[in-house]
């Protein structure tokens, strides 16, 4: 019984775990190029029940009588990121971007460098393009590309042009997405060096969440049935209890 009130509080606190993680997915539906968390869960080792009194028995090796397995529940081993692509959005402002592969390339705090497929991108105090934050957009010789006055025309290979002139062209970088760690809603740091790319960028459009709402609000619904089940269990386990445990002092009388 006690094991019984073990796997119900396990349960509940993975998918207490698990409501958060698809909160946030809900919580960044409208957030540009954002990736869905996902979560791996694993199954506590079961627990192999025996008696182990002798048992009676026409065989005098028969000493354990095996009673069965019990699960002691499951646990969250971590997150992991879905970097599927989410739906393009026309916006008509040529600073938006999107690349149907690979990161852009920012140059973000004390110089390191963070990866984002979030193209909202504009002209900076400098006349330097840069993201919504304010940090830099590399190009592909890892400095700024600075623009002058005037409409932007930007090609599919990341090539930026002002008047027929090339101003620079737009750093794309891909990975493996075992390389990757979060460094924010919709940004990335990487463990190990990416491989520089054709990204097939498109000017004057966003990339939008890839989380589904259909999707995350039915194990959201999921989970909060989970969730009140084991709840419940737990209250009947604690009723047993406490009525065996009134019985048992009537003995002693």
């Amino acid at each position: 019984m006690l094991k019984g009130l073990y796997s119900a509080y396990s349960a509940m606190e993975t998918v207490w775990a698990y409501q958060e993680v698809v909160a946030n997915n809900i919580a960044n539906a409208n957030t540009i190029a954002y990736k869905r968390e996902t979560v791996a869960m694993e199954s506590f080792p079961d627990i192999l029940l025996s008696q182990q009194t002798p048992t009676i028995s026409p065989l005098a090796s028969r000493i354990d009588s095996v009673v069965g397995q019990i699960g002691s529940g499951r646990f969250i081993v971590g997150t992991s990121t879905d970097f599927a692509t989410g739906a393009y959005a026309a916006t008509k402002n040529e600073l938006d971007l999107v690349t149907e592969k690979g990161f852009f390339v920012i140059t973000g705090q004390d110089g390191a460098e963070v990866y984002t497929r979030d193209g909202r991108f504009g002209r900076g105090g400098d006349g330097t393009l840069v993201n919504a934050q304010g940090y830099r957009v590399q190009g592909v010789d890892g400095q700024p590309i600075t623009l002058v006055n005037g409409s932007v025309l930007i090609e599919t290979d990341g090539t930026v042009k002002q008047q027929d002139q090339v101003m620079g062209k737009i750093r794309v970088v891909d990975f493996r997405s075992s390389q990757l760690e979060r460094a924010g809603v919709s940004y990335f740091t990487a463990t190990s060096a990416g491989v520089d790319i054709d990204g097939l960028v498109r000017q004057g459009y966003l990339e939008g969440s890839n989380t589904s709402m259909v999707d995350e609000m039915t194990t959201l619904a999921a989970v909060h049935r989970v969730y009140q089940a084991n709840q419940s269990i737990i209250a009947k386990l604690d009723s047993t209890l406490d009525l065996a445990a009134g019985q048992l002092g009537q003995f002693g009388r």
